[in-house]
């Protein structure tokens, strides 16, 4: 008797734990618009110019696609190396991970009518992969660029906050050709800036809200 009063104990208290989180949790709405594209910035990182300065306008142009077709060769050299579903587990399940440990419940939408009053999030992404982030010893860093816009609303009086430009990048830095080797941390340097991305968004929203 005394056995089964203490899991009925038990139960009841695991049961109102879980109700309590529930009335207490914040939904917070996330969309994400488009696509981030793994990218290589090196030659047009180290761009002087110099076409302008010959050439004005047209000349700056030539130099830009010139510039543009040697990154893409080296963002072609990576890409193979690189974990296809990286950004999406590291940044975005990092992210949700997060919230929901702050007492946030994530739901993620795609479609507009699915959304409904709470914490609205829409996070643009731009790019993430490695640029040269000295111009005087060339070396490169992971790297992830995105935009994002929070705010908490009204499903049926949406009130957009403008974006905000987030650009993070890792503290390790690597000659290019070392990202090449077989014993390179490529993917692992990738992961560590996708997080820190992510947990510093997820800090922008908590304390956001907060003020």
């Amino acid at each position: 008797m005394f056995v089964r009063n203490a899991v009925s104990v038990i139960a009841m208290t695991i049961l109102l734990s879980i109700s309590a989180y529930a009335v207490d949790a914040e939904i917070i709405y996330i969309e994400v618009v488009g696509e981030s594209e793994f990218e290589v910035f090196y030659h047009r990182v180290l761009s002087n110019a110099f076409g302008a300065a010959v050439g004005g306008v047209i000349g700056a142009g030539i130099q830009s696609g010139i510039e543009a077709s040697k990154d893409q060769e080296k963002t072609n050299q990576l890409r193979p190396l690189v974990d296809k579903e990286g950004w999406k587990v590291r940044f975005l399940d990092t992210l949700n991970n997060k919230l929901q440990a702050e007492g946030f419940e994530a739901v993620w939408i795609e479609d507009k009518k699915d959304i409904g009053d709470g914490v609205i999030l829409k996070i643009y992404p731009e790019s993430y992969g490695f640029k040269i982030v000295d111009t005087t010893t060339q070396l490169v860093s992971a790297y992830i660029d995105f935009e994002a816009s929070f705010w908490r609303g009204n499903s049926k009086k949406p009130k957009e906050q403008e974006k905000e430009a987030y650009y993070i990048t890792n503290r390790n830095q690597y000659p290019f050709y070392k990202l090449l080797e077989e014993d390179s941390t490529i993917n692992s340097d990738l992961e560590e800036v996708l997080e820190k991305a992510a947990n510093r968004l997820a800090n922008k929203i908590i304390y956001g809200l907060k003020e």
